[in-house]
């Protein structure tokens, strides 16, 4: 970074990339400034300057470079590697710390405090914030949660008895070991920190007899606007519940009644065809039930259908080293791995990952048109233009 890039960084002030700090004689602010930003989207701490923006520089930019390093190694947990480049100003040297994105666990400090960016402030986590950080890294998955005040009793015992013919290509009452072990093996009944046997969130979600007696949020609200905007004029809409599966057969079935059908004659032959391809339409729901974050509270799948559009807007950013530029072509990682993998075996996805490729190819081939994607906090949102 050059003198006129900081100067035009300084300008713009303290946002949620950017901190100014006029020392580091607090230690144990500095190590949480770095965490926050480590723990959130990366950013720059650039140190000599004030609140105000003013510049005032530092003393010894040597020493202070080997301080920071040190705060680095000793007050974060795992360690931090920043850069650091020192930029000579008018008013004094403005040393500039460059905290990358975390890759990995979540970093915390030496007392196990856990912080993220908001704005252009930093915070403790909360409990569902951190648990979203160690979901991102691998280390917890949501749908393996246990759900409190549920048991074996709340299983819908039908519909997981389809789901193991299904892939077993036999009765459930074949089965060689008991039911309960069987839904302990694969993640659907789980054991809470009291030690109660509690249906998992995965389980309750796709074989639990009401699913959104314990997650409320656990389903998509639909709506058919008039015209391309949100407004006043709702011309249909659904409370679309019950268990996954069921939610997307009943999210499939108001999407093709709210869009146009058009009627083809070629050589005595007729054909119908939407105005956007089924498979597409039927891709973006099952994505968009598949990789939502669970974790968010008060948050669901939100279906908008417009005049020119459909918007499918889902709770939870794109998971880490997820990015607008790669999910377009490469395969990703499921967030909800139970759930994902239950949905492929039903046959609702034919390759785990591959739905925005498939999205996008459809769409092109069919409209004309690519969707838009927007990874906006706390939502994830795909747009699909008619023709």
């Amino acid at each position: 970074m050059d003198k006129l890039a900081l100067y035009e960084r300084i300008a713009q002030g303290e946002n949620s990339f950017t901190e100014f700090k006029q020392d580091i004689s607090q230690r144990s602010d500095f190590a949480a400034e770095m965490i926050a930003f480590a723990n959130t989207e990366g950013g720059k701490i650039f140190v000599g300057i004030e609140d105000d923006r003013n510049i005032v520089g530092v003393q010894n930019p040597k020493e202070i470079e080997r301080s920071i390093i040190d705060i680095a190694r000793s007050n974060c947990v795992p360690r931090i590697n920043p850069e650091i480049e020192s930029i000579e100003t008018d008013n004094g040297i403005v040393i500039v710390v460059s905290i990358p994105i975390r890759i990995g666990v979540p970093f915390e400090n030496n007392s196990g405090q856990c912080h993220i960016r908001v704005g252009s402030t930093k915070r403790l986590c909360s409990p569902q914030e951190r648990a979203r950080l160690l979901q991102s890294a691998g280390l917890m998955h949501v749908d393996e949660i246990p759900i409190q005040n549920t048991s074996i009793s709340d299983l819908d015992f039908d519909s997981f008895s389809y789901y193991y013919e299904r892939i077993f290509d036999q009765p459930l009452d074949h089965a060689d070991i008991p039911i309960e072990k069987m839904l302990n093996n694969m993640r659907f009944l789980v054991t809470d920190i009291a030690g109660s046997q509690r249906m998992s969130m995965a389980g309750l979600l796709l074989f639990g007899k009401s699913p959104q007696t314990f997650l409320y949020n656990a389903r998509i609200s639909a709506v058919r606007w008039r015209g391309n905007e949100p407004g006043d004029e709702i011309t249909d809409r659904q409370e679309i519940t019950g268990r996954l599966p069921n939610q997307i057969e009943e999210a499939e079935a108001f999407l093709l009644r709210n869009i146009r059908l058009s009627t083809k004659i070629d050589e005595f032959k007729q054909t119908d065809q939407y105005e956007y391809p089924r498979i597409a339409l039927r891709e973006a729901v099952v994505n968009a039930i598949a990789h939502r974050d669970y974790s968010l509270e008060g948050a669901q799948i939100l279906l908008f259908i417009f005049d020119n559009r459909i918007e499918i807007r889902s709770p939870g950013k794109l998971p880490n080293s997820v990015t607008l530029e790669n999910i377009r072509s490469h395969y990703s990682r499921p967030r909800n791995e139970n759930i994902a993998r239950v949905l492929f075996n039903l046959g609702f996805v034919n390759t785990l990952g591959s739905g925005i490729p498939r999205i996008i190819r459809l769409m092109k081939e069919h409209t004309g048109k690519e969707p838009e994607f927007e990874n906006n906090d706390p939502q994830f949102v795909v747009k699909l233009w008619a023709e």
